[in-house]
């Protein structure tokens, strides 16, 4: 895991109509704030599009002006490598913390990492939780090189001198 960090989420609710979720998309990559995670789905009666980009000021001023009616909260971003499993594994340390998770959800970038979005209960306290576990694996994987490093080392030899 490479950190945890509180970003805005924007939640923007709109029609079904393929013309609209074009527009903001388009709206979105032009205001010039990369996307860190999105997702979307359909709630029966509107679809829901929720983005975290790297400056959602921009990203919201963009698709207000644009007609669009945005929503922010708080919530926990989380970097790390794309490896399968690894959202389940935060997850399941969160919940195994007493922290609710009241959704997530994963997104990869095109740079072989994954953003993992996590709305709890306690947002701070997960934050933390997540940065000990990253101290944590940071720790033990810095001390399964060192072993490994050390089996490598040559040890000197002794060397007999003749009389």
């Amino acid at each position: 895991m490479i950190g945890a960090t509180r970003q805005i989420e924007i939640t923007i609710r709109t029609i079904n109509q393929p013309a609209l979720l074009g527009k903001l998309i388009a709206i979105t990559v032009s205001c010039g704030a990369e996307v860190l995670a999105a997702s979307s789905y359909w709630d029966g009666g509107e679809t829901v599009v929720k983005l975290v980009t790297e400056d959602a000021l921009r990203t919201t001023h963009a698709l207000q002006a644009a007609g669009f009616d945005c929503r922010s909260i708080p919530v926990v971003l989380v970097e790390t490598p794309d490896k399968p499993g690894l959202p389940e594994f935060l997850s399941n340390k969160l919940v195994g913390a007493g922290i609710n998770i009241l959704y997530s959800y994963s997104f990869r970038s095109d740079r072989e990492l994954s953003y993992v979005v996590f709305k709890t209960t306690d947002d701070n306290r997960a934050i933390y939780v997540l940065e000990v576990e990253a101290l944590i694996h940071g720790l033990a994987t810095d001390k399964n090189w060192r072993q490994s490093a050390m089996k490598d080392v040559v040890k000197p030899s002794t060397v007999k001198q003749a009389a």
